[in-house]
């Protein structure tokens, strides 16, 4: 007798690994408020080597008039300093971003001082933001190297 086997089609092929990361940094996004990643890279550049040692830049929020850019110092002193620069600081990032684009500087003391091999990058170099010091900054490193590793190191 012919025995006739059943068996299941072939699966489709998962969706391509940008569709769906794009997907969840997206959301991760709107969650976390973060910051501009082109602010975050050209900080250095922008702010100056003595601004940036002292502070990095976090989210910018508030209305479409009048939005603040929220800088994280490490101490009092570094906040008065900043304080002391902040009208050049909003010149700078207004350059940078367009007219208008921030209005005031908040400082929030995280603790932590930026962090010096950031501030030492080249302009070219894409770097995360914080990448030493969060969880999330590890989880970046580990999925980059994933995609590297899969695409043959390209």
């Amino acid at each position: 007798m012919y025995h006739r086997r059943n068996s299941k089609p072939a699966r489709a092929a998962p969706p391509p690994l940008a569709h769906t990361s794009a997907g969840v940094f997206a959301e991760l996004a709107k969650k976390t408020k973060f910051m501009d990643p082109a602010l975050a890279q050209s900080w250095p550049q922008l702010a100056g080597e003595r601004i940036a040692t002292l502070c990095r830049p976090g989210r910018i929020i508030g209305a479409r008039d009048g939005k603040t850019l929220e800088l994280h110092v490490a101490n009092g002193s570094a906040a008065a300093e900043i304080q002391m620069q902040a009208d050049q600081i909003i010149a700078r990032v207004n350059g940078f971003l367009g007219p208008g684009a921030v209005a005031r500087i908040a400082l929030i003391q995280s603790g932590r001082a930026a962090s010096r091999a950031a501030s030492k990058a080249p302009p070219g170099a894409a770097t995360a933001p914080n990448e030493p010091d969060s969880a999330l900054g590890a989880a970046l490193s580990s999925f980059r190297a994933a995609i590297k590793r899969r695409n043959g190191g390209k």
